[in-house]
């Protein structure tokens, strides 16, 4: 009936302009076309002021219901039972609408920030208003019907929420043949589970390690110390093939400063083939002052590849003794490469006073010389020493 009704009046319009030339049949065409368009793009901007304006509204009157009492509870020294936040938040999780639980759930993680910042959070009362407005449960159920990428920004909710995680709803997504929801999964698992939080760091967390990997497996390794000491992180290189998470795992070594694992890696110099690894070994081993291992990177300085004796030099800077200095001016008078030059009297500036004196001792030996570029180069590291100082 409609189809006809249109058709009708579109042949009408047609026979109508017929006789009229074709510029003036093309402007009248496109003149509609255009009419249509901005007619639909006014609808469409009313359409979406009124979402922003809708939000809005939500957003205030679910603030103006919960912040006031969320703050009050959560600075409270005194713990409150599930029951009674309930009680005071006057909120019926079996009647909420479904639109409210992404709001309360963004309140509660601003509330708990803007308290954690003030170092005033009772974790007792934060734990019970989640469980008080039913959030652990919703966000549980979401991961295991939303779809993939809708499942990532799930796991980043539940990451923030931090209150454990079920792992019998998370197995689903740390085996997923998605690499990126794979892996969030994994990170996920790892910061929140107390039973076995690094069951993944075993097994590599994942064939394809990334720098956000790091980043991810840095912060939730920070996380996990704060709370306890960590296990030694030498148990995780010995089963790894991956270079790339052998290199990272000796740097957390060295950040955590697990100086019980010093004499484990100076053995893995022998067996570690890849250059890479051994040059981080080399300078974990400097960051865990472990003086022991000087003798051995002196011995091993002339039979090894540049990038490791980079980073033996930069190790040999910070292990300050009477044999490390005097191996590092030795080399320094020995090497003609302008680049190590730069680093070793580097190093030697790291010797305090003792490797100040040194340095002065190496220019006035280059100015008597004339050895115009070395005299340069000492006195960038002294113009260096004098802004870092500053």
């Amino acid at each position: 009936m409609y189809y006809d009704f249109y058709l009708y009046y579109l042949s009408y319009l047609s026979s109508l302009y017929n006789g009229y030339p074709l510029i003036i049949r093309m402007t009248l065409l496109m003149v509609m076309l255009l009419a249509v368009i901005t007619l639909c793009g006014i609808l469409r901007l009313l359409f979406i002021g009124y979402k922003i304006n809708r939000e809005e509204r939500r957003k205030n009157k679910t603030k103006q219901h919960f912040e006031e009492k969320l703050d009050f509870v959560m600075r409270n020294k005194a713990n409150y039972d599930v029951e009674e936040i309930q009680a005071l938040l006057d909120y019926d999780v079996s009647k909420v609408k479904k639109w409210k639980w992404e709001l309360v759930t963004d309140l509660v993680l601003s509330v708990k920030n803007t308290v954690e910042k003030a170092s005033a959070l009772n974790v007792i009362n934060y734990k019970n208003c989640l469980e008080a407005l039913g959030l652990t449960r919703f966000w549980e159920k979401r991961m295991r019907v939303a779809t993939i990428d809708r499942r990532r920004e799930v796991l980043q909710i539940v990451g923030e929420i931090d209150n454990g995680v079920n792992s019998g709803v998370l197995s689903k997504s740390t085996f997923h043949k998605d690499i990126q929801l794979r892996k969030a999964a994994r990170d996920l698992y790892t910061s929140q589970d107390t039973y076995n939080p690094f069951r993944f760091m075993e097994e590599n967390f994942d064939e394809a390690f990334t720098q956000l990997d790091k980043l991810r497996l840095h912060a939730t390794l920070i996380k996990k110390s704060n709370e306890g000491k960590l296990p030694n992180l030498l148990r995780w290189i010995n089963n790894s093939k991956n270079p790339n998470y052998i290199i990272f795992v000796l740097r957390e070594i060295g950040f955590f400063k697990q100086y019980e694992a010093s004499a484990t890696l100076l053995t893995l110099l022998d067996k570690q083939e890849n250059k890479d690894v051994r040059a981080q070994i080399v300078i974990t081993l400097g960051e865990l002052d472990y003086f022991e291992c000087a003798p051995v990177l002196i011995d091993r300085f002339a039979l090894e590849n540049s990038s490791v004796r980079e980073a033996i030099i930069k190790a040999l800077g910070g292990l300050r003794d009477e044999h490390t200095l005097a191996f590092l001016v030795e080399t320094y008078q020995s090497t003609a490469d302008v680049n190590i030059k730069l680093l070793v009297a580097r190093s030697i500036k790291c010797h305090g006073e003792q490797g100040k004196q040194k340095l002065h001792q190496l220019k006035e030996d280059a100015r008597s010389g004339t050895k115009e570029k070395e005299h340069l180069l000492l006195d960038q590291v002294f113009s260096e020493n004098i802004f870092v100082s500053a």
